[in-house]
């Protein structure tokens, strides 16, 4: 058998080039020198016998086309090495190995704490990467091997992808407490007319929800936009419009003290989040985090059910 010209750790360093940039981000994100960096690079280079990327002071890394099909292999490479590397590890019975999941922004906050104490806290070993962004941009990065799994919803998903729900979606209004409405045990859509709408201006929302307020006779008058959820939340406290969500905090409240109220919809059906994920054949660190995630929602749902304070979503 013919002897392999690179090495995993050769591969390795290449993904960090290609995802941090440039060769000086890349050694600090894998803590060795910017030499030892550039070295690995170009014996990579040289090994494949191609020039993978251009590197230059002005523009950093630029992948050439042959560059950007290895990254594919590579990634692909470096995923299976972990697996083999968990197989074996799975026989002394602890996680070891990389993760990458994406995460959509809108649900971060509900979920990244969470994974944060309850899996990369217990399981060292695992070298877990949480990016946040679009749900469906993440999707394609998974696509093309950046991520193990993306957390987004479901009505986010994106062709050739697999999933896996984690928490059932909870959509509802959120109102002024002295908003016309805000007594009501649930309304629905077209109730609020012409009402001042406070929109989560991200495209995964505009392009699901606001389609869905238009199918039950809505047309949203939009007076406020933010990409932040909590600042939707502050806008809509301070009594300047209503708006549609799904992620609900634990208490009704603003982050400046403002009270709001949340009021079911009753033709509204919201998207579930969810794990997607591209293999059929998941890692074990993977599933863990999953069916971890899975108790957790399931918990949740049931508590509140019970007291009707509902928790992340």
């Amino acid at each position: 058998m013919e002897p392999f010209r690179f090495t995993l750790r050769q591969l390795q360093h290449f993904i960090a080039a290609t995802d941090a940039g440039t060769v000086t981000a890349a050694a600090e994100s894998v803590h060795i020198s910017q030499a030892a960096m550039s070295q690995s690079l170009t014996e990579l280079e040289r090994a494949v016998g191609q020039q993978l990327m251009v590197r230059t002071r002005s523009h950093g890394i630029q992948l050439t086309s042959a560059g950007r099909r290895f990254l594919v292999d590579a990634r692909e490479l470096v995923r299976r090495a972990a697996d083999v590397q968990q197989e074996m590890a799975d026989r002394a019975g602890k996680l070891v190995g990389p993760l990458g999941i994406g995460c959509y922004t809108a649900v971060a906050p509900f979920w990244v704490p969470f994974i944060a104490e309850r899996f990369i806290v217990p399981h060292p070993e695992v070298t877990v990467q949480i990016v946040e962004g679009d749900g469906r941009d993440l999707q394609r990065q998974m696509l093309e091997g950046r991520f193990d799994a993306v957390i987004t919803h479901t009505g986010h998903l994106i062709d050739g992808v697999h999933h896996e729900v984690i928490r059932r979606g909870q959509g509802y209004a959120l109102v002024h407490p002295e908003h016309r409405l805000a007594s009501r045990e649930a309304v629905e859509v077209a109730e609020f007319g012409d009402d001042p709408f406070v929109l989560l201006d991200v495209p995964a929302v505009r392009d699901n929800q606001i389609p869905k307020l238009r199918t039950q006779g809505l047309e949203p008058n939009i007076r406020w936009r933010s990409t932040s959820f909590e600042a939707v939340r502050g806008l809509v406290g301070r009594g300047l419009g209503w708006t549609v969500l799904v992620q609900r905090p634990p208490v009704d409240v603003t982050y400046d003290g403002f009270p709001v109220v949340a009021v079911p919809l009753i033709d509204f059906e919201p998207s579930d989040v969810c794990f997607a994920y591209v293999q059929e054949r998941r890692s074990r660190r993977l599933q863990e985090l999953i069916t971890l995630c899975t108790a957790e929602g399931t918990r949740l749902d049931e508590q509140m059910s019970s007291s009707r304070v509902p928790g992340p979503g």
